[in-house]
């Protein structure tokens, strides 16, 4: 029933609209400030929809309106870095928050305004000197990233160690057998296999 189908998606998109700030952020609860994760969290998931589907105008506009925060954010975040850079303390990379930063533009692929594209190149120079602590999940992100940037052989070494990482069955084929299971929901198997499947 396609008119049933767009009445729920329009409500859908309407509840969006209603749960963003003014700002473009989202926050936990409603009267709470804007978080940076959870509107992180929500691009991701509005930017992969509109690759797989095409652009629909209501979702690019929520959409558009928390990149846009995120960015002002991510700037922030590398002038803070880049001070505490000056008094002598060795940059690392920041946040899983600002590795998801990278792999939203990586997917949207937009032209960036110059202090966003500073920003960026500034995060993604330590995303590849940064990367021994990554987990799986992490490390498909990078592979992605890296990927968007044009480093494919420095991307294909990562599907490599993405394989290498893995098991194999008869009965169930290949898959990540890892112990964690931590507090979110990265850290199941599930969102780590698909996220090296994309990879």
């Amino acid at each position: 029933d396609e008119n049933l189908i767009a009445n729920r998606l329009n409500m859908a998109v309407e509840k969006l609209k209603k749960l963003q700030r003014a700002d473009g952020s989202f926050s936990w609860y409603p009267e709470m400030p804007g978080s940076t994760m959870v509107t992180v969290a929500v691009e991701e998931m509005l930017t992969r929809l509109y690759v797989m589907t095409g652009e629909q105008k209501d979702v690019k506009q929520i959409a558009d309106k928390a990149f846009n925060y995120i960015g002002k954010v991510m700037v922030d975040l590398v002038k803070e870095m880049k001070k505490a850079e000056k008094k002598g303390h060795k940059p690392s990379f920041p946040s899983f928050t600002a590795l998801r930063w990278l792999y939203i533009c990586a997917l949207d692929g937009r032209q960036l305004s110059n202090d966003v594209k500073s920003a960026n190149d500034y995060l993604y120079k330590l995303l590849k000197k940064d990367i021994k602590r990554q987990t799986i999940y992490e490390k498909a992100l990078t592979t992605i990233i890296l990927s968007k940037h044009g480093d494919i052989k420095l991307a294909a070494e990562y599907v490599q160690s993405l394989e290498e990482y893995t098991v194999f069955t008869e009965e169930m084929g290949r898959y990540y057998d890892t112990p964690r299971a931590g507090y979110s929901w990265y850290d199941y198997k599930i969102p780590t296999e698909v996220a090296a499947i994309e990879a």
